[in-house]
């Protein structure tokens, strides 16, 4: 389930982020582990050159964020998303998205 939310956010074109966000967030905060298997996947999966950006945006996703399902943890992840989906989407189109556990 994961992987298909984060694969929508990365490479399709989702209009609504917020009914993404909240599911996504609670399944970062109950399997942190398949998350950071799932981002490192993905950073690897990304050119040489673009690795090290992909992982500040990744980190920057998840700047600010408790562990915690609170109303304002929840609109904090949902602005982080939107500025990491804006930052996806600006990468060039050639750019593929490997959620090898999918």
């Amino acid at each position: 389930m994961m992987s298909s939310l984060l694969n929508n956010v990365l490479a399709e074109d989702c209009r609504n982020q917020w009914s993404m966000s909240r599911p996504l967030l609670v399944l970062i905060l109950l399997y942190e582990d398949y998350y950071r298997s799932l981002k490192e996947s993905i950073i690897r999966g990304q050119p040489v050159e673009k690795q090290q950006t992909m992982a500040q945006w990744f980190e920057d996703l998840m700047l600010g964020i408790g562990r915690n399902v609170s109303s304002k943890n929840k609109e904090k992840f949902t602005q982080n998303l939107s500025t990491f989906r804006r930052d996806v989407a600006n990468l060039p189109k050639s750019t593929t998205y490997s959620t090898a556990d999918d």
